[in-house]
């Protein structure tokens, strides 16, 4: 499969990620043999196999700076990478890009991190989807943000996926949208408060989304 590694540092952050840019249909069962999981995608569509290949590289890239060489992350429960021991990381892709970024564990922590890369939904599929990514208080808080709402509802979407990826190695269970509500939006975060406990995580704790967007699509990154 064609594809090509870079990294950079996310915005108003220290934060290395590593991005793969990939052609789906480039790809060849036998590269799927890089990976000591493969079997487990014997009756995958090569588009699906694609993502998962070009995400694995760039995780295995973003291993390799901490001084993990040669290590794939496997799949573990409920689909979540396996990350080696004393780290953990994001992997997110769209069709054409692939993202992802491990930070070291701290003892005693609950650390995490959360990478997500969207593309950006059209005004039409925007309206008819908003109510599964937002409730109304944070609809009108999309509506006065001086973003396009489809934009705007875009980044609430990637937010909360960054959330999830970040905070679910310690609360253990899957938890949707409605878990944690936007509180405010600038040029560069997202604040995010949950409504609820979720796992060592109290009710209204608060954690901070960074973003940038090309235009096209937009990245978006939680870390604690």
């Amino acid at each position: 499969m064609q594809a090509h590694l870079t990294h950079f540092i996310f915005p108003g952050t220290a934060q290395r990620i590593v991005r793969v840019d990939f052609a789906a249909s480039t790809y060849q069962p036998s590269d799927l043999l890089w990976l000591p999981h493969a079997s487990r995608f014997a009756n995958a569509v090569n588009k699906r196999c694609a993502e998962h290949l070009a995400g694995r590289i760039a995780a295995s890239e973003a291993l390799r700076s901490h001084g993990m060489n040669d290590y794939i992350p496997g799949i573990g429960l409920h689909r979540a990478p396996c990350w080696p021991p004393g780290f953990t990381g994001s992997i997110s892709h769209t069709d054409k890009i692939a993202l992802a970024t491990v930070i070291p564990d701290s003892p005693g922590e609950h650390c995490g991190i959360g990478v997500d890369i969207a593309i950006i939904i059209n005004a039409y599929d925007a309206q008819n989807i908003a109510d599964g990514i937002v409730n109304a208080a944070e609809r009108e808080l999309l509506d006065i943000c001086g973003l396009p709402f489809a934009f705007a509802l875009t980044l609430a979407f990637s937010a909360k996926e960054s959330l999830f990826k970040a905070l679910y190695r310690h609360v253990g269970y899957y938890f949707d949208f409605s878990a944690a509500e936007i509180t405010a939006i600038n040029a560069q975060t997202l604040e995010l408060k949950l409504t609820s406990r979720l796992g060592p995580f109290e009710k209204e704790q608060c954690f901070i989304a960074r973003w940038n967007s090309d235009g096209e699509q937009l990245t978006t990154l939680i870390q604690r």
